[in-house]
């Protein structure tokens, strides 16, 4: 079964990254714990934005994200280096598309020519960073990780809307929180 396969894929899969950098698969994040960890951050960013006036989908955000590695249930999740070289997009897609599910969303995600798309582009990458500060502090060397991350999110910060709502966006993001 497709679906079965998808799900189990996900939740079995951990990301190669962090295995490479030492991390133990018996506490490494999976591609569904990442996901999962995404769409909740663009669910949050996308209301709060819509809140701040901006016209957003919270849910559609939120799925997007949920979905944005859907295909690596099947191709696994490549090491950097193998995706600097070659077309990931085009074979993610293919897996996604002899799954049967999540095709719009993953095109849509990959466009980014929505609010939507960039707001999950947006929490995927601060999924990652969130999650690279974790396994810092816990002694794993994953500086390379953090420096890569905190560039890509420099980058996004640029955009609008999030330039503009940075100072709201960033509150709610922090780790500070209580």
């Amino acid at each position: 079964m497709k679906l079965e396969r998808l799900l189990v894929g996900c939740k079995n899969l951990v990301r190669t990254g962090w295995m490479q950098r030492g991390v133990p698969p018996s506490i490494g994040e999976t591609v569904a714990s990442h996901s999962f960890e995404a769409a909740v951050i663009a669910y949050v960013i996308a209301q709060r934005l819509k809140e701040l006036g901006q016209r957003v989908d919270p849910d559609h955000a939120s799925v997007i994200a949920l979905f944005h590695d859907v295909g690596e249930s099947l191709i696994g999740d490549l090491p950097k280096w193998v995706t600097d070289r070659i077309e990931k997009t085009s074979i993610e897609l293919d897996a996604v598309a002899s799954l049967g599910v999540g095709v719009q969303l993953f095109e849509e995600y990959n466009r980014r020519n929505s609010l939507e798309a960039l707001v999950a582009k947006f929490s995927e990458m601060m999924a990652t960073y969130k999650q690279a500060l974790r396994y810092k502090s816990q002694g794993y060397e994953v500086d390379e990780i953090i420096a890569t991350y905190s560039s890509k999110l420099n980058e996004m910060w640029r955009l609008e809307p999030f330039s503009s709502y940075r100072k709201e966006l960033e509150e709610i993001l922090s780790n500070d929180n209580k």
